[in-house]
């Protein structure tokens, strides 16, 4: 590996792996870094449906595959490297890992975000059999099904609005008496008759061999336990950027998402954001995937002062 490089893109899910095909299409020298396994959050959804020009129910980790090919169809090398340390020298970006330096004139950071876990045992065996934590990827998988959404912040009353259209019943799982949404939202998820705000309760466990069947449920004022039958819980008490590295050096938001322009550029000309570690309205597979080939384009005219064409 050189010493100094082009560009350094940082993260292997869905948008770091599209700023890396646009990146070799205009003929940088770059590296992707990427400790684990590359699709991101790819690998903890079952199946998806909802990437445009791909069949319905395709599985997320056929799709994980695919991206892995097509870095090795492009022979784009796949550095398995955790930066440990980040930052800014001039007009140029030092990244420490493994006690190496390596110097890059650009960087795009496409890190995602890792979801808020209950940290109950089996949360992560029924994963995708059974437990979500996005109403919008998965939601269509429970139709006419009985669900349960945790939470109670505007995320989780979203998901269970959402979730209300395709669901013969939904249950709203909240620790606390009162919820945190917004007036408006709240507003319409009392209107909803398939809808039931379960308050004051946490989950205990959850219930399934292969797949979710219930969960054990605590009323946390009386300490009164109890279950309720669902074909799927979605979890949605907040997702965490991964960003640490970065603070203190890029702008980040009061939740530590990076905060950049419609050019994905971050507060320093040549670091670019990508992804679900971007501070962005919608976290979905297809938003990544162009925020990462924006990204990639906005690095190439900053380094090259020039276009990639079509």
């Amino acid at each position: 590996m050189k010493e100094i490089i082009d560009l350094a893109i940082i993260g292997g899910g869905i948008a770091g792996v599209s700023a890396s095909v646009y990146a070799k299409r205009a003929g940088l020298d770059f590296c992707l870094f990427e400790p684990k396994v590359i699709g991101g959050q790819l690998l903890l959804m079952e199946t998806v449906d909802n990437y445009t020009g791909i069949s319905l129910g395709t599985k997320a980790s056929n799709l994980a595959a695919q991206l892995e090919k097509t870095l090795s169809d492009l022979q784009i090398e796949v550095v398995p490297e955790e930066i440990s340390k980040f930052e800014i020298s001039g007009k140029q970006v030092k990244l420490v890992f493994s006690e190496k330096l390596l110097i890059a004139n650009a960087a795009i950071i496409a890190t995602g975000a890792s979801f808020r876990k209950l940290g109950l045992p089996g949360e992560q065996e029924f994963t995708g059999r059974g437990v979500s934590y996005c109403a919008i990827c998965d939601g269509f998988f429970f139709k006419n099904k009985t669900v349960a959404v945790v939470g109670g912040g505007n995320s989780a009353v979203e998901e269970a609005l959402y979730l209300s259209n395709i669901c013969s019943k939904v249950y709203l799982i909240h620790r606390r008496k009162e919820l945190r949404a917004i007036e408006y939202l709240q507003k319409e998820l009392f209107s909803k008759s398939n809808v039931e705000v379960v308050f004051d309760t946490v989950i205990e466990g959850l219930k399934g061999t292969d797949y979710l069947v219930g969960v054990g449920i605590k009323n946390a004022i009386t300490g009164k336990s109890g279950a309720l039958s669902l074909n799927g819980l979605f979890i949605a008490v907040g997702v965490n950027p991964n960003t640490r590295v970065f603070k203190d050096i890029l702008s980040l938001d009061e939740s530590g998402f990076v905060v950049t322009d419609e050019e994905m550029k971050t507060n320093h000309n040549f670091v670019w954001s990508a992804g679900d570690c971007r501070k962005r309205p919608l976290r979905q597979l297809v938003t990544a995937s162009s925020e990462g080939a924006i990204a990639a384009v906005s690095a190439y005219k900053y380094l090259k002062g020039g276009y990639i064409s079509a």
